[in-house]
């Protein structure tokens, strides 16, 4: 059974940027970056003041079950899903949403904890206004074509890897040749336990032929989540992308969002590092036999591979063959609230921060922007650990620390010796003798003020050599604390990045989704410490 045992701001911890502990912070020079703070009152305003095209809402409705149907999910089999897709047609209802790339089965546990926080606000938001309905949505950014941060996954330490040539194709479109492989040589790690009979089914049931990626991991999240009326869309779709075809015109003919974007940069560079860049054209296009290729211009006429176009050809292209259009990082998140009915998206650290980028994007086409969302942040860990900690006289807490800095900490509680603070005293009393020898003596003063020097010189040449010493003499323990810190950051990796949500529930042998959905505090802002 999970238990949360300690909560500690993420402001507090090396875990965000400067940028996002800020927005966390309510900084005022943000405010024109987000709109809306991070809080439930947000997003009450937000719910208030939405409005959403019926036609709109009738097209996304009338996908979905499609999308559905293609992929050989039965629907009447998931009546919460099922209900959510169809209440979309009612104007009362709108999304809390979180999207990622296709993650090979369920993804690392950060993954699991985006969806599960936008399923938990979904549910809080919908008991507090029981007028409204309340959707949560996992966006596939099944047209990324960056195969190589997704080909992988790891399993007890050990990284698995789908070899395959990807072609620069959209990752939703790749076939599943050489899968299989994948899938056996995990089936011997995962062992024969009913937990793991039951995810190696989820997992051959999804991925297999004829499928390809972008149905799989529809179907396979959707296996995962289903149970919680979570709605899966894969937005490559000639039908959603009809409703975006006059922003892509825009983007491409007047570059206008490259303007407002770079206006915007430069305001939030003069205090933040950015997450993305800003670029004259956001879209790619899907060509059958180059894949994903970006569209640029030269002259009067806009290039992508062979193809080549001039204006009218270009608005010609784009009216009729809108699917053919993908928007990249920047425009992704406008083409997502263009056809969503969307309050609010769950983000990481990285997201919220390029998200903060593109306001100014949503303010020159007149988009809606939604509430910004820090994912629910946790580590989980083995009973025992924190009264481990204990002994070392540390708190759960220091093993955020990097290793330097936590075996600092454990000589310094170990020994009650702080070198860094004994030569401070040491210095200070010799300052004494110069400050008391001015008004007595000048020269005996100078001579005093010489030693200071030199004695400050010779404790910064040894400070190192001095804790050199010192964790050599606790080498032992050292190691065995740094062991500990290995359960946080495995392969020196912060957990969530590197373990699985499949790997946590096989050493639980159970189900944890629903023990984190009842934990998770969606606005908290807090790195949470769970026990399992």
């Amino acid at each position: 059974m999970l238990q949360p045992v300690l909560h500690i701001p993420l402001t507090e911890t090396n875990l965000v940027s400067p940028m996002v502990k800020d927005y966390l912070s309510k900084k005022e020079s943000l405010k024109p970056f987000v709109g809306q703070w991070q809080e439930m009152e947000s997003l009450q305003v937000l719910l208030q003041n939405r409005s959403f095209e019926q036609s709109k809402r009738d097209i996304l409705s009338a996908y979905l079950v499609q999308q559905y149907k293609n992929a050989n999910i039965n629907l009447a089999n998931s009546t919460k899903v099922l209900a959510n897709i169809e209440c979309l047609k009612n104007r009362e209802t709108f999304t809390i949403t979180t999207g990622h790339q296709l993650s090979l089965f369920g993804g690392t546990l950060f993954m699991s904890y985006k969806i599960l926080t936008a399923i938990k606000l979904a549910a809080e938001l919908q008991k507090n206004n029981p007028q409204n309905n309340i959707v949560p949505v996992l966006w596939l950014a099944s047209e990324d074509h960056d195969f190589e941060e997704i080909q992988s996954t790891y399993l007890f330490g050990k990284k698995f890897t789908w070899e395959k040539d990807s072609m620069n194709k959209p990752c939703g479109k790749l076939d599943l040749a050489g899968i299989e492989k994948l899938i056996e040589e995990m089936k011997l790690v995962l062992g024969t336990s009913e937990t793991a009979q039951n995810w190696i089914g989820k997992i051959e049931d999804a991925y297999k032929s004829p499928y390809d990626l972008g149905t799989a991991t529809l179907r396979f999240y959707h296996s995962l989540f289903e149970e919680f009326g979570l709605v899966i869309l894969d937005p490559n779709n000639r039908a959603l992308k009809s409703l975006f075809a006059a922003e892509i015109q825009n983007d491409l003919l007047l570059q206008k969002n490259f303007e407002q974007q770079t206006a915007g940069d430069k305001v939030l560079a003069e205090n933040y590092k950015l997450q993305i860049n800003a670029r004259p054209l956001n879209f790619f296009f899907l060509d059958e036999l180059l894949g994903r290729v970006m569209v640029k211009k030269e002259g009067d006429f806009w290039i992508c591979g062979s193809n080549q176009w001039n204006e009218i050809e270009l608005r010609t292209q784009v009216n009729n063959h809108p699917e053919n259009f993908s928007p990249n990082v920047n425009l992704r998140p406008l083409y997502q609230e263009c056809v969503l009915p969307n309050l609010a998206y769950i983000g990481g650290p990285a997201e919220i921060s390029y998200w903060m980028q593109l306001k100014p994007i949503f303010d020159q086409n007149h988009g809606t922007f939604p509430l910004l969302v820090l994912r629910f942040m946790n580590v989980i860990f083995g009973k025992g650990l924190a009264e481990k900690m204990e002994k070392f006289h540390l708190m759960l807490s220091d093993l955020l620390m990097d290793e330097n800095k936590l075996a600092d900490l454990f000589i310094k509680q170990s020994k009650g010796f702080d070198f860094k603070q004994k030569v401070e005293d040491v210095l200070n009393e010799l300052q004494e003798f110069v400050d008391l020898s001015k008004n007595i003596d000048p020269n005996l003063s100078k001579e005093f003020l010489e030693q200071k020097l030199k004695l400050k010189d010779f404790f910064k040449n040894k400070s190192g050599e001095f804790n050199k010493a010192l964790a050599k003499a606790d080498e032992a323990q050292i190691e065995k604390l740094l062991k500990l810190r290995s359960k946080l950051f495995p392969a020196g990796v912060f957990q969530e990045r590197m373990e699985t949500l499949l790997q946590h529930e096989l050493m639980a042998n159970n189900n944890l989704r629903s023990e984190l959905f009842e934990i998770l505090q969606p606005l908290s802002g807090q790195l949470h410490f769970i026990e399992n």
